[in-house]
């Protein structure tokens, strides 16, 4: 009897044992992972600063008297008061069409013959 106990004893402790050994085990692995988590969140962390302070920058510039006038010279046309307008002469048109179209008629039997055929 105080053999059994013992042995069912042993057992129990055992299989805690290696029950607590497979819990860390695991919990290990878990923080690894966590971890290398962690380190991507931060390097997007990062980049997505880096994309903000260039926004704010191009904002910025956007908004700027400079970025205003260039819009209005290169979408509008239009200048500043020292700009010089040219007076081109205008360019020469090339025709590469005849100016006579030619008509080919077809002759009034094969006009009636498809008429009354199709």
């Amino acid at each position: 009897m105080k053999r059994t106990k013992k042995i069912l004893l042993f057992l129990g402790v055992s299989i805690v044992l290696v029950a607590t050994i497979f819990n860390i085990k695991n919990q290990f692995i878990t923080l690894a992972g966590a971890k290398k988590k962690n380190a991507e969140m931060e390097a997007k962390i990062e980049n997505l600063t880096k994309v903000r302070q260039n926004l704010k920058k191009q904002i910025e510039y956007a908004t700027s008297s400079a970025s205003i006038e260039r819009q209005g010279r290169q979408l509008l046309g239009l200048g500043t008061k020292n700009d010089v307008w040219l007076d081109l002469a205008p360019e020469k048109k090339v025709e590469f069409y005849q100016d006579v179209l030619e008509v080919v008629e077809t002759p009034k039997i094969k006009q009636w013959l498809n008429l009354f055929t199709q």
